[in-house]
């Protein structure tokens, strides 16, 4: 029935590329474990300002009181962020589009400030288009090899917005022909995903609702703060019993596994 429905859903050569995907992907077979955020050196990617507290902002204070080393890498300049454009000139959109650049980094120097954030990197690929952008993995390349990060946070490579998936393909081109071996931890922003690593952050949650705060300029259409920290409520369900009442959700595996299941997802999926 199953295979039936899927072959009349999404096509033969498609459903038979998901039931492979799906029989060999560890998104299906892992079990949830509760992590305990430790020091060493941690990256997070944000493919743009604000998805960094949105999908591990409790998580990344948790590591900064365990004594970690975090740096932030914004990979894109939000600028498409800022609202509509519509009947602006030429030069008054230019002047509107750097404005809102100029507010979001700020906004996330806020939130960085109070997560405890120790580095924030702006790599600048333009909003929307960072698939495109042959600059930001070299530049990821570098700051990667510099640092040499035990962990790596980034959107799950299924996530519904084109830039969080494509913060994957930049992460798969900069360790390319590299000997960088860390833990990726897939988190979610825009699209749930199936867990098998759950942060408590019972403890950091209100840094982490101070943090989202920042991004005003965000929230003016948007109330991300009661979707976000209620998702986070709904996560708390894996800490079992009444241990926690706010989790963040992550997707873990070594570097190889990561990027192994990555290639595994049909690319109809990824685009």
């Amino acid at each position: 029935m199953i295979k039936r429905l899927l072959s009349k859903v999404v096509g033969r050569r498609r459903a038979q590329s998901l039931r492979t995907f799906m029989r060999n992907s560890s998104i299906f077979t892992q079990q949830t474990e509760v992590c305990e955020p430790g020091g060493g050196k941690i990256v997070v990617l944000a493919p743009h300002m604000d998805d960094e507290t949105l999908g591990c902002g409790g998580t990344i204070a948790r590591h900064v009181k365990a004594g970690a080393q975090v740096t932030v890498i914004f990979l894109t300049d939000g600028r498409y962020g800022g609202g509509s454009y519509a009947g602006m000139t030429e030069p008054e959109r230019n002047r509107k589009l750097e404005e809102i650049i100029g507010v979001r980094k700020q906004e996330a120097r806020c939130a960085g400030e109070i997560l405890g954030v120790q580095s924030l990197k702006f790599l600048d690929a333009e909003d929307t288009r960072l698939s495109a952008d042959r600059r930001v993995p070299k530049l990821l390349r570098e700051i990667l090899g510099r640092e040499q990060p035990h962990c790596v946070y980034l959107p799950y490579f299924l996530d519904q917005h084109r830039d969080h998936r494509a913060a994957n393909s930049v992460l798969l081109a900069a360790v390319a022909g590299t000997r960088l071996e860390f833990e990726c931890r897939g988190y979610e922003v825009w699209t749930p995903l199936f867990p098998n690593c759950i942060v408590n952050i019972d403890v950091t949650l209100e840094l982490k609702r101070r943090a989202l705060a920042c991004y005003r300029s965000q929230l003016t259409d948007t109330d991300y703060v009661h979707a976000a920290i209620g998702l986070n409520a709904h996560r708390s369900l894996a800490l079992g019993g009444k241990t926690g009442q706010f989790a963040e959700a992550f997707h873990a595996l070594p570097l190889a596994d990561y990027l192994r299941l990555y290639r595994a997802v049909p690319t109809s999926m990824l685009t």
